[in-house]
């Protein structure tokens, strides 16, 4: 399955609108809030059609998932959005993170614990906001500008922490040269909070991929929050979209992908948008002297103006930090 399905509950006392447009949508939130009531009326749809005195509209067929055999019903349910509530066991574990992988269908998640199996966006994280009979989804992580937390334009890192350990890494380690950033690698999303733990009293610039951080964003948002503006964050897609986003590839179909990725992202192919930007850029270098390799960084990439033009993409986060404002240095 892939691009943007609206989908539309209601009975004559509560009304849902929301949109989805990844393979993985976690909605939180307290008791109360609307997720249990919204699981429900999908359930009596799926079990009593137009008897139900539900209305439900999507061009997707919706449905849940809560059987203890939810491997064999899993295995029958194609091209649809399966919708599973947070009393279900299995969606923490390994077993259901396999079992999804290679399935055409989307999955919207009721769960209040975080995921660790599941490479789910920190934008696909939403809560339930109710307004009278009528309810939304509301993103749970609203940054500064889309992609940074806690922004501050005077902010001075005594380091960088990124969570890639080669090609990203070795990238960002030019871009801090010749300054009092120490760039450092935590090996993958799920180090960082532990790497901050280690590191309460320093100021910390965090770069990670936000396709995959989903899991992780709300204890490193809490970890801010108790910081006192110590810590600010960055989540791109990845570090490999920032690159097809900077344009310095100078491709019209690159272009169209990154305007509207989920339009090109199948979930059948891709478990994560991180995994579809490492191959696409992957696949448009293949063979040239821009070739990009996730093992090491090409130095095309690193040149003066690319790299600008890379760093760019982060909604002006370097640009309007005299800190880092060196062109001609990079």
């Amino acid at each position: 399955m892939n691009g943007k399905h609206e989908i539309s509950v209601s009975n004559r006392d509560i009304s849902f609108k929301f949109t989805l447009e990844r393979n993985i949508t976690v909605v939180v939130g307290n008791s109360a809030t609307g997720k249990t009531t919204l699981y429900e009326l999908i359930y009596e749809h799926m079990r009593d059609g137009e008897h139900s005195g539900i209305n439900l509209l999507c061009d997707k067929k919706c449905v849940v998932l809560d059987d203890p055999d939810w491997k064999i019903r899993l295995r029958r349910i194609k091209d649809s959005i399966v919708f599973i509530d947070e009393g279900a066991d299995f969606i923490s574990g390994k077993e259901f993170a396999r079992e999804i992988r290679k399935t055409d269908n989307y999955y919207v998640i009721f769960n209040r614990e975080k995921l660790k199996e599941l490479p789910y966006s920190v934008e696909a994280v939403y809560e339930i906001k109710r307004s009278g009979k009528y309810c939304r989804f509301e993103k749970r992580y609203i940054s500064d500008n889309q992609l940074v937390y806690n922004k501050h334009a005077d902010f001075v890192p005594e380091f960088l922490v990124v969570e890639d350990a080669k090609s990203g890494f070795q990238f960002f380690q030019v871009v801090v040269q010749n300054k009092k950033t120490k760039c450092v690698s935590s090996k993958g999303n799920s180090n960082i909070i532990k790497w901050l733990e280690k590191h309460r009293t320093e100021k910390v610039l965090i770069i990670a991929d936000g396709a995959a951080f989903g899991p992780y964003a709300n204890d490193v948002v809490t970890l801010i929050e108790r910081t006192s503006g110590n810590i600010m964050l960055c989540l791109p897609e990845s570090f490999e979209w920032m690159i097809l986003a900077s344009g310095i590839l100078a491709d019209k179909q690159i272009s169209d992908v990154i305007a509207n990725p989920s339009e090109y992202i199948f979930s059948e192919e891709f478990f994560s948008w991180e995994k579809f930007f490492t191959d696409l850029l992957e696949k448009s270098t293949q063979g040239t002297y821009r070739e990009y390799t996730k093992k090491e960084i090409n130095n095309y990439y690193l040149s003066s103006g690319n790299a600008e033009r890379i760093v760019s993409v982060l909604n002006g986060l370097f640009d309007e930090n005299e800190h880092f404002s060196s062109k001609n240095e990079l």
